[in-house]
């Protein structure tokens, strides 16, 4: 008895510690939250759902939000961004999942 509660603290404790380091990185790992992204959601749905962006891009047309998005299994995972454009009002026009963009810079 002891062994298997022993066991279960450890996965309990290795969860919340998963949890912790993903959820204080600027990171989008999960998948299901980028799936629910929706057109004519508006920046308060996003920040919602994904919280607050990496980076943000704009003109006078058209305003992106860039999240860091993490696809694949944990050894051969491939960091991506995922791009949200919204309009001048605010709504979402369209989304898409990239491995660079060009007015993103590593600082």
């Amino acid at each position: 008895m002891k062994t298997k509660h022993l066991f279960s603290l450890i996965v309990t404790l290795m969860v919340m510690m998963t949890g912790m380091s993903v959820s204080s990185c600027i990171a989008t790992r999960d998948t299901t939250k980028i799936n629910k992204v929706e057109i004519g959601m508006n920046k308060d749905d996003i920040k919602h759902l994904l919280g607050k962006p990496l980076f943000r891009n704009a003109n006078e047309d058209v305003e992106e939000w860039g999240y860091r998005k993490t696809v694949g299994e944990i050894i051969d995972a491939e960091e991506m961004l995922f791009i949200v454009s919204f309009d001048s009002d605010g709504k979402v026009i369209g989304y898409q999942s990239v491995k660079e963009h060009p007015a993103f810079h590593h600082h």
